[in-house]
Order: structure tokens, then sequence, then C-alpha cells
């Protein structure tokens, strides 16, 4: 059974006032990508952690800390970059230093994902540049400042670039994961992952009540 999955690795970017839903979300869907190893256990398809400036505890906007596994200086290899949004971007954005070193490690994943305004910290490295993109719709026009060159769409749950995929706020990073699961892994294996986490799965990106 092990041979017959490719597991993957996601790094989670974490930086302080970053929401806690942003992360744990698209954390749970890919988590519950899982088939049993027959001995009561289970096999995962993604393996999972977190990445920030230095490996120790950092505070969400929510109230819990979370710890960054890795130093981005020393993450292992990974295929998918997650970057979440949340009020802790307002600094994000002006930071050069985290900026260039999220562009550094985008350079180095597969697909890059945004959840909410994390959009917003993408687009300052300039990587969304002349690409569609979304974001939170509350903080929508702030966002649009942060990247005036990107081709931002407002009627959109998340919008699938390819190799950059963006979500729009907060529960929007649990489709959008879902939707990157059923990209890579196949529909069912999505399906199932909804189900093991009794999520009702939004599968239209067009479906976006909130716009």
């Amino acid at each position: 059974m092990t041979d017959e999955i490719k597991v993957q690795n996601v790094a989670h970017v974490v930086f302080e006032g970053f929401t806690t839903l942003d992360m744990y979300g698209p954390v749970q869907a890919f988590a519950s990508c899982r088939v049993p190893d027959g001995d009561g256990g289970w096999l995962r398809h993604y393996n999972q952690f977190t990445v920030g400036v230095s490996s120790v505890a950092v505070k969400s906007g929510e109230g819990p800390s979370t710890m960054a596994d890795y130093s981005f200086e020393d993450a292992p290899d990974f295929d998918i970059l997650l970057i979440p949004g949340g009020f802790g971007t307002r600094a994000a954005v002006s930071d050069d230093s985290l900026l260039g070193k999220i562009e550094a490690m985008s350079g180095k994943a597969d697909v890059t994902a945004t959840v909410c305004t994390g959009s917003a910290v993408l687009a300052r490295t300039g990587l969304l540049n002349g690409r569609p993109a979304t974001s939170n719709k509350v903080a929508w026009d702030w966002v649009l400042e942060q990247g005036p060159d990107v081709d931002w769409k407002r009627q959109a749950r998340w919008v699938d670039d390819g190799d950059i995929i963006t979500s729009s706020g907060v529960s929007a990073g649990i489709d959008m994961a879902l939707s990157l699961i059923a990209r890579m892994r196949g529909e069912e294996i999505a399906a199932n992952s909804a189900r093991f986490m009794e999520y009702i799965w939004n599968r239209d990106p067009l479906n976006d009540p909130f716009a």
C-alpha cells in the first residue's frame, strides 16, 4: 500500500497575526487524505509542516500560538507552499525580508496557494503580476492596493492558475485545498477528505456568496 502513495510535502508559512483557520482548514483537508494501512492506522497522501522566520512559537491573530517547525532557511523540500492571511498581513506586506523569503520559497514549490489576504502578501512579491487571483472580500480594497498589476477576480471562491492558486476569505481555503487535492489526487480522494471532515464542499469556484 505504501508504494501506491506518492506522499507530497506541504509547507505552511506562519507569521505574527496569521489567521488560524486560513492555515488549519487546509491542514485538515490535506490530513484527511488518507487510506487504511492494514494495521489499524492510516497512510496519508500529504506530509505537512510549518515554516517561519525562525523555529519559534508564532502568535496567531486569534490568540493561540503555533510553533514554526522550521525556519525558511532550514525547511526540507516541499511540493506545496501555503500562505495564510490575517491581520498580520498588514505588517507582512511591508516586511521586505519576509517577502523575499516567501518569494524564494514560492520558487521551490510546484504550487503556491494563498488563503484570504495571504494573496496580498504574495502580490507584494510581484509573483501575481498579470495573473488572475482573488482574496477576502471584506479586505478587498486594501488587497487591491497591494497588487495594482494583478488581475483580481472579485466573483471567485478561489482562482486556480496552475502553479498559483488563491482563495477568498478564511473558510474558502478549505474549498481551495479540496479542489487542489482533486486536481492532484482525483475527485474521489478529495470527496473522501471532505467526508472525513463532515464538510460540505463547494466545488464551484464561481459560487461566491460573499462577493
